[in-house]
C-alpha cells in the first residue's frame, strides 16, 4: 500500500507544477472486507476524466489460494473432527502413522525420513489435535504392516491379532485421503 502511495506522490509534480487542483482520493478497505463494489481512480491533471473500474460480484470471486501446507493443516484439523462408532475416529497416538503413510504416498514426505516428517508435521499441525503427535509413535510404523504403501495394506492374521485396529487405521487413512482430495491435494 505504501509503495502505491509513494508512486502516486511521485506523479504529482508531473501535472505541470501548476496549482490546478489535482488531488488524490484514497479509500482504505478494512481487513475482513469480502469485496468492494467499485474503485474510483483519478488520473492526475484536470483534462483526464475519472475512471470507474467495476469489480466482480462476491459470487464470481474465487476462494483465496492457500498453500499446500495450509490445506494439509486444514485436512488434519478436519480429520480430528471425524466420528467413528460414537467416538473420535483419531484417538490414539499410533493413528499418526496413517497420516504419515498417506502424506508419504502422496509425495509430501519421503519414506523412512522421520526427522523430515517430524519437522513437516510440526509445521502444519493444527492447534487442536485429539492425540499429540510424537516422532516415536510414527517411527514404530516400520515394525507394522502399515509401513507399506496404503494400496498394499491388507489384514494379515499372522502379523495382526485382531481385525479391529487394522480396520480403524484403514478407515483413518481412507478418510484422510478423501479430505485431502476435497482440498485439492
Amino acid at each position: 500500500m505504501l509503495a502505491i502511495l509513494s508512486r502516486l506522490f511521485e506523479r504529482l509534480p508531473q501535472t505541470g507544477g501548476e496549482s490546478n487542483g489535482s488531488h488524490i482520493n484514497v479509500t482504505i478497505v478494512e481487513s475482513g472486507a469480502q469485496y468492494v463494489q467499485h474503485i474510483d481512480t483519478q488520473i492526475f491533471g484536470d483534462s483526464k476524466p475519472l475512471e470507474t473500474v467495476e469489480l466482480p460480484s462476491p459470487q464470481e470471486v474465487p476462494p483465496p489460494v492457500t498453500s499446500a501446507e495450509e490445506r494439509i493443516r486444514n485436512s488434519i484439523a478436519r480429520l480430528m473432527e471425524e466420528e467413528y462408532n460414537n467416538e473420535k475416529l483419531f484417538n490414539l497416538q499410533s493413528h499418526w502413522q496413517a497420516v504419515y503413510r498417506i502424506l508419504v504416498d502422496k509425495g509430501f514426505c519421503k519414506d523412512s525420513n522421520f526427522d523430515a516428517f517430524d519437522a513437516f508435521i510440526r509445521n502444519v499441525m493444527p492447534e487442536h489435535v485429539n492425540k499429540p503427535y510424537t516422532k516415536a509413535s510414527v517411527k514404530q510404523i516400520s515394525q507394522t504392516d502399515f509401513s507399506r504403501p496404503f494400496k498394499d495394506w491388507s489384514f494379515d492374521t499372522q502379523t495382526s491379532k485382531t481385525r479391529k485396529p487394522y480396520d480403524r487405521m484403514r478407515t483413518i487413512a481412507l478418510r484422510f485421503i478423501e479430505i485431502l482430495e476435497k482440498n485439492s491435494l
